[in-house]
């Protein structure tokens, strides 16, 4: 892996586009994948704790998930599916 990231200056502008195409799939393979409509909890939050809840809109950073009728945003990283 090393000697990869040594020689990054010397590959070309099409081999560098495809290394980053293939990162970039492997992060989105690795990284669950929030999606409108799944249900979840927030176990971490004192407001919504043990309340399930379903996604409504996602965001780079927060997802919207609607609690019995309230909306709230959240952090995707405080986000646990059910």
């Amino acid at each position: 892996m090393i000697k990869e990231i040594e020689n990054l200056h010397q590959m070309s502008i099409n081999e560098l586009t495809n290394l980053r195409a293939q990162i970039d799939q492997m992060i989105q393979l690795k990284a669950p994948s929030l999606r409108v409509g799944m249900k979840c909890e927030v176990p971490s939050s004192r407001r919504v704790s043990g309340m399930i809840g379903e996604i409504i809109k996602v965001n780079q950073v927060k997802c919207k998930v609607k609690f019995d009728g309230q909306t709230w945003n959240v952090p995707k990283s405080m986000i646990v599916l059910s």
